[in-house]
């Protein structure tokens, strides 16, 4: 049954039970006859049914043209900005003129989130195409080059490496940010010194190459999905890198994982430099993509990324995790 004739039927009974009361009073009083009795109820149930028709038509009237503007704009192709809910026929009751203002706002929210995205797909294409288009230069002189002898060849070789690991890393965290909106992560028990071993094993080459020593220390439990943690991992490894000066140290504790380097510290607080393509100089791109992507895999765990202070003066940065003790 539709809220229209709902309202008409509420409507109808409050207009017609008083009146069935009453007649039925004054029948079993008087007696009879009950023939004028029964046509009067007769002629009072169809008023009571057109009055509850036409009252709950007059008061959805201001709803149901509120259902046609939001249909309205569900059928309107074009821009998500150019959408504006149409303007009321006649001033709407204060209920509805408050329904429609949360629509308006709802309309607007939806709006800066696509326009946000496509700031975002707009810098990522950017900053994906730079890697790649650097790297096919490299390989073009590369294929004409007979005359380069062996070290110039391997320094090329390593600035096309340096390229393509950079399109790589954003590859990477766009699939687990792609992961964290498609389903809830899957939790197991880790072992959070294995999972820090294993991921300094994959960087020990590049630690060599840039005169860094990287060390693990601790041990403790979480409960979270590896591929995950490894990446968000991965991301403040990637950032120590960049900015250490001799060292980089992974801290292990119970539920948090801890990574900092010997480097000049961070130039902007966390919440600034975990805002991806935002921070603009050198450091933009994956940097501000790697550390929203931490950031973003530690709340989808129930935990946090912040910052901390450790021994070796530069950068630390804590991801606090569930410990599987406390589950």
């Amino acid at each position: 049954m539709s809220l229209r004739a709902r309202l008409a039927l509420v409507i109808a009974l409050l207009a017609f039970l008083p009146n069935l009361v009453l007649a039925l009073t004054l029948g079993l009083v008087g007696e009879g006859p009950w023939l004028p009795l029964v046509l009067w109820l007769l002629l009072i149930a169809l008023v009571s049914g057109a009055v509850g028709y036409f009252l709950a038509r007059s008061l959805l009237r201001p709803l149901e043209e509120l259902t046609r503007a939001l249909a309205y704009l569900s059928v309107r192709e074009g821009p998500v900005n150019e959408l504006r809910l149409p303007a009321p026929k006649e001033p709407p009751p204060m209920e509805i003129a408050l329904l429609r203002a949360r629509f308006g706002e709802l309309l607007q929210r939806l709006q800066r989130l696509m326009e946000a995205r496509e700031a975002f797909y707009g810098a990522l294409a950017h900053d994906l195409k730079t890697p790649l288009v650097s790297a096919i230069r490299a390989l073009e002189y590369l294929e004409r080059a007979d005359h380069l002898g062996r070290e110039k060849r391997v320094e090329l070789l390593l600035a096309l490496r340096r390229e393509l690991t950079q399109a790589h890393l954003l590859v990477e965290n766009l699939l687990a940010l792609s992961r964290l909106e498609a389903r809830t992560p899957q939790r197991e028990t880790l072992n959070l010194r294995a999972l820090a071993e294993d991921l300094l094993l994959r960087y020990r080459e590049e630690g060599r190459r840039r005169g860094l020593a990287l060390t693990v220390e601790g041990a403790g439990l979480a409960r979270g999905e590896r591929l995950l943690l490894e990446r968000a991992l991965a991301n403040l490894l990637d950032n120590a890198l960049r900015h250490a000066k001799t060292q980089v140290r992974i801290r292990v504790e119970e539920g948090a994982l801890q990574v900092e380097d010997d480097g000049e510290g961070l130039p902007l607080p966390l919440e600034a430099l975990a805002q991806p393509f935002r921070q603009g100089g050198p450091n933009r791109g994956s940097a501000g993509l790697g550390l929203y992507t931490a950031k973003r895999v530690a709340e989808a765990h129930g935990g946090r990324l912040l910052t901390c202070k450790g021994p070796l003066g530069g950068a630390c940065l804590r991801l606090e995790l569930p410990s599987a003790k406390e589950l």
